[in-house]
């Protein structure tokens, strides 16, 4: 396991001092880069090698967001490897109690026709796997009902990428976040990815309320078909 401290600061909290679903995201995408780059097998590593990670979904649950200035352990550990897969587990400890939980599957693609690759034994052998962090049934397939509402396309712009190139995990979650209810307590959500996108790329964003309650995110592209859908409830 993975683990580091960090006092919750103003950039990363809401109106009502909460942290953020963006700034969640945030700690738990610094952490898991905190362990592969201390581990030697970080950014350089996998450009060298002709590769790197993306997301294919995560499925997180929420006790509680850390408040302004909470002083907490944000922690990850990789739980399985099979080819191309990685699954790894993130959490938030506060005190003695685990207060967010979360399930997270990536890939390992090629940097020259995004392909996937499989895990190098060099990689399978510096990152030691734990046993998942409990939690409820891991769905990864988010359904999206039809119809909901149309807003305004979001253009893709250099603030929205990361060092791969293309948006990044954190910020498809802040534009879906958006169009929440104000003060909506989330309990937990879900990310599908999809796609990725890439500067100049414009991003049609679909809000649904299905019958079983939340909001259902659907970031699509100009044919409808989906760069990432978001699940909040």
């Amino acid at each position: 396991m993975y683990e580091y401290g960090v006092r919750i600061g103003y950039s990363r909290v809401d109106e009502k001092k909460n942290l953020t679903i963006a700034g969640l995201i945030d700690l738990f995408q610094d952490c898991s880069t905190f362990q592969s780059e201390d581990l030697g097998i970080g950014v350089d590593y996998c450009r060298e090698h002709g590769f790197f990670w993306v997301l294919n979904s995560w499925q997180v649950e929420i006790d509680r967001l850390p408040t302004l200035c909470e002083n907490v352990s944000v922690f990850t550990y990789p739980v399985d490897f099979k080819g191309f897969l990685g699954k790894r587990c993130f959490g938030i400890r506060s005190g003695n109690d685990i207060i967010v939980r979360c399930y997270s599957i990536w890939s390992l693609l090629s940097t020259t026709d995004y392909r996937p690759v499989k895990m190098n034994e060099d990689m399978t052998s510096r990152y030691k796997t734990e046993e998942a962090l409990p939690m409820g049934k891991i769905v990864r397939k988010i359904d999206v009902p039809a119809g909901g509402n149309a807003m305004d396309p979001v253009i893709i712009e250099p603030i929205h990428l990361d060092a791969n190139h293309h948006v990044n995990n954190g910020k498809y979650v802040q534009i879906a976040a958006a169009y929440l209810p104000e003060g909506m307590q989330i309990k937990g959500f879900r990310a599908m990815y999809l796609a990725q996108a890439f500067l100049g790329d414009k991003i049609m964003p679909r809000v649904v309320e299905p019958q079983d309650g939340g909001y259902i995110v659907s970031l699509e592209n100009s044919e409808g078909a989906p760069y990432a859908i978001m699940e909040f409830k």
